[in-house]
């Protein structure tokens, strides 16, 4: 409520827009925006597109690898080849017959659809070659599953099956039947290699199944032609459930014979006769009951194949070219957004007369005699894009007709002229929120006229009195672009409650004399309603001026006072930052900052201070304050296990293991036993002892250590050791140290100190120098398609290794939109070779 009394409702939430037409709500930046999406046109006959589609379906798809290394059926020598950054081809292996697909799987084996089975190749050699089959299942398109595996499409009928599990390992020479005394399990595989059936065709009988795709998250759909005309449409299948969504038709891709998964519900499609891979949003709004191409364009190379993707647990998907090759799927730079779009707090789809519109998320002001007063909107307007707000009143909650011109009223935001229809112009407002002390919902910063804060004074632009009143407003949204820029809405805020300053301060002679039907009639304003809305101009500036001297207290709330004012409001307190912290844990520092001075010196005040300067990294067990006695330690040998680890404070740190217990009572080794004896009742100590007992005391009396998990790692141990010089009792000594092991049994079991429950460590790649066996680390087998590069092969048999170099000149940073230039004059080819052409390929951040 503003100093006028004046309440409001805001719009800013997808579950709130309940209609949209050719726009979204983007989710990641959380404001409503047109779709990305375009139209296709045909780029061949029906007739043509078929024959090549047909053509396209024929072709063995190929595999591939993290190297890029692509792996394809050669007929000639009825073989699997593999085409690398080695110059030559490889053989993989030899087939009986031309099979019908090639997938390399997560778990490194190649997987190849052979007539009525599934034959898998182990890359890393650990097991035969080895098939696996269903009776009456004939295995066609195969896709990567995660966590290994494949999944399996028959042609004929839809069905969908999986394969999973693995041989035991083909031992050299083979092992000898084991002593009948020895333990073995029942069955001796338990995870054998296996095909079994997943789903039946849940569509319709004439739908013919085309394509088959798994995404990196886990999804699974099939692609496939509707009703027997070419029709192209997605199943996607939940694997939890174990069953297929509705079905998703795609507009422009008749005949579309390849599918493969972006990020996210993002699919793209390979199309008869296009240069191009149309992407889809499997999750956005449907028109006319089909999904709308993304305007984002994902362009092919020059000599790209019509064929399917190539098959291999890699992002983004590859694209068939040439004779053995396959390009990444990128998108262009620039992409197409929808030139207009609606959307709406209700459902934009007629309902019947007189029912109650179940889909709308209701503005109710609960008075009929609510007078509306403002509209904000938190957007950006890039030049050429524009947004007009229709209103509506109502005391029934139900939306008027969009049919009915005299019952909608046009608001309009964005300095582009987009409709024709008559109303009020918003106005870009300085400040970031009409909100006192509110920093706005929109993300980036303001630009006068494009981007911030727009408010108009709502009006009926029909009427003579051009005040709109009613219990119910409805909203609705008539998006505008030029196809290269969109609006974005974070926002939209009605105000209710107008205080009309002309009735309250100005004589009888200037107030509106108009009411009820006269006042509704169509036609120019009163001159009392002009006066108001002149008056009111006034009223927008003043009252926000009032709004903000009222929260004037706001400036001093940690919570509410805007970031700039953060250290400002700490000098009163006497409060000085680290600068590494952020600005949540400023805010926190100084809401408990009473609580710090209270507690300062003490361990008390150290973990409260760490756990706010870390995020709760102390409430969350990442971070603990600990005394040294506690870490005191009556070890027994361990044998395999090296506890010369001095870095690690969890651990002893002893170059030779403590103490052997054989038994209760018998202690094998001398070094340890004078500080063991510390740890029992005096009178058990000798006086020879005593020295020792007192050097032990000595050497844990008034230290303690901060103990760091690293298992979660993104701690900042510099801003940590600073907090603890800050915070620590003048007395006591603190060292920051870091844990490798969350737990260790019977090694390091300290409950509430070592026992600490992290997340489950991935297996990492064993590292030189760095990796212990039995530690976590794993030696792994490369699952690379070409051996050669692994130098699994003999010397003899793999060619010289080139050692080309590739530079493309010195690193630079392009604004967005600007042109820049890739040298690679200063790269080299291999000794004895030479360099005929530069293949430029981007790829997204982290992959490398």
């Amino acid at each position: 409520m503003n100093a006028g009394g004046a309440r409001f409702w805001q719009l800013g939430e997808a579950s709130q827009w309940r209609g949209l037409r050719h726009a979204v709500f983007d989710t990641a930046c959380q404001t409503l925006r047109l779709a990305s999406e375009r139209v296709l046109q045909p780029a061949l006959t029906d007739a043509q597109a078929f024959t090549q589609a047909q053509l396209a379906l024929d072709r063995v798809p190929r595999a591939i690898d993290e190297t890029e290394s692509v792996a394809s059926f050669d007929a000639a020598s009825q073989s699997v080849v593999v085409q690398s950054s080695l110059p030559s081809l490889n053989t993989v292996l030899s087939l009986p017959e031309p099979p019908t697909d090639l997938c390399l799987g997560a778990d490194g084996v190649l997987y190849i659809a052979l007539g009525n089975r599934v034959r898998a190749h182990c890359l890393r050699g650990r097991w035969a070659d080895a098939d696996v089959a269903l009776a009456g299942f004939q295995p066609w398109r195969l896709s990567p599953a995660a966590g290994g595996g494949v999944w399996v499409l028959e042609r004929a009928t839809g069905r969908l099956a999986r394969v999973q599990g693995a041989p035991l390992r083909t031992e050299t020479p083979p092992r000898e039947d084991y002593d009948a005394r020895v333990f073995r399990p029942t069955p001796e595989n338990g995870n054998p290699l296996r095909l079994h059936l997943v789903a039946e065709r849940a569509w319709e009988p004439a739908d013919r199944a085309v394509a088959l795709a798994s995404g990196p998250g886990g999804e699974l759909a099939v692609l496939a032609w509707a009703g027997g005309e070419g029709e192209a449409c997605v199943h996607v299948f939940d694997v939890a459930r174990g069953r297929y969504a509705a079905p998703l038709r795609l507009q422009g891709a008749a005949y579309a014979y390849g599918l493969a998964w972006l990020s996210g519900q993002r699919v793209a499609v390979r199309v008869p006769g296009r240069r191009d891979a149309p992407a889809y949003e499997l999750g956005a709004a449907k028109t006319l009951g089909r999904l709308a191409a993304l305007g984002e364009v994902y362009p092919l190379a020059a000599d790209a194949l019509e064929a399917g993707f190539a098959n291999g647990p890699v992002t983004p998907p590859f694209y068939p070219v040439g004779e053995r090759g396959a390009q990444p799927l990128h998108a262009l730079s620039l992409h197409q957004w929808a030139r207009s779009g609606e959307a709406a707090h209700y459902s934009l789809d007629p309902e019947p007369p007189g029912a109650t519109d179940a889909q709308a998320h209701l503005i109710d002001s609960g008075d009929v005699r609510t007078v509306w007063h403002r509209l904000y909107a938190e957007a950006a307007l890039p030049p050429g894009t524009g947004f007009t707000v229709h209103l509506a009143t109502s005391n029934e909650p139900q939306a008027p007709a969009s049919t009915d011109a005299q019952a909608w009223h046009a608001h309009h935001f964005g300095a582009g002229s987009f409709s024709t229809e008559a109303g009020p112009r918003a106005a870009w407002q300085r400040e970031p929120s009409e909100l006192p002390a509110h920093g706005g919902l929109l993300q980036g910063e303001r630009v006068p006229g494009q981007r911030g804060l727009f408010g108009v004074l709502v009006q009926g632009s029909h009427a003579k009195v051009r005040s709109l009143s009613g219990r119910y407003l409805w909203l609705r949204l008539s998006l505008h672009g030029d196809g290269r820029a969109t609006p974005e809405i974070a926002a939209l805020r009605a105000w209710a409650g107008r205080v009309d300053w002309v009735q309250r301060h100005l004589p009888r002679l200037y107030h509106e004399t108009l009411f009820g039907e006269a006042a509704a009639q169509p036609g120019p304003a009163s001159p009392a309603d002009f006066l108001h809305r002149l008056v009111a101009n006034f009223e927008s500036v003043l009252t926000p001026l009032e709004d903000r001297i009222a929260a004037a207290h706001l400036l001093t709330d940690p919570q509410a006072t805007p970031a700039e004012h953060l250290d400002w409001l700490a000098a009163w307190v006497g409060v000085g930052f680290d600068k590494a912290l952020g600005e949540n844990e400023r805010r926190e520092w100084l809401l408990r900052s009473g609580e710090l001075a209270r507690w300062h010196g003490t361990r008390r005040g150290l973990e409260l201070a760490l756990d706010v300067a870390t995020g709760h990294a102390v409430q969350g067990g990442e971070v603990l304050v600990i005394e040294d006695f506690r870490l005191r330690r009556i070890l027994a040998t361990l044998l395999g296990v090296d506890l010369a680890d001095e870095q690690d404070p969890l651990l002893p740190g002893l170059a030779v293991s403590g103490n052997s217990i054989v038994g209760d009572t018998l202690f094998v080794g001398d070094a340890p036993r004078a500080e063991l004896m510390a740890l029992f009742r005096e009178e058990q100590a000798t006086e020879a002892e005593d020295a020792a007992v007192i050097d032990f005391d000595r050497r844990l009396a008034h230290r303690a250590t901060v103990l760091v998990h690293n298992e979660l790692g993104g701690q900042n141990l510099g801003l940590i050791r600073r907090i603890v010089r800050a915070q620590a009792p003048a007395h006591v000594e603190v060292r920051v140290a870091t844990a490798t092991w969350p737990l260790l049994v019977g090694v390091a079991s300290l409950v509430g100190v070592d026992t600490y429950l992290g997340p489950p460590r991935p297996p990492r790649a064993a590292r030189v120098q760095r990796s212990s066996l039995g530690r976590g680390d794993l030696v792994f087998g490369t699952a690379w398609l070409d051996a050669r590069l692994s130098g699994a092969l003999p010397a003899e048999a793999a060619p010289p290794n080139p050692l080309p170099l590739a530079d493309a000149g010195p690193d630079a940073l392009v604004a967005s939109g600007s042109s820049f230039t890739l040298d690679a004059s200063a790269s080299s080819a291999a000794p004895g070779r030479t360099l005929t052409e530069y293949q430029w390929r981007w790829h997204p951040p982290g992959t490398f």
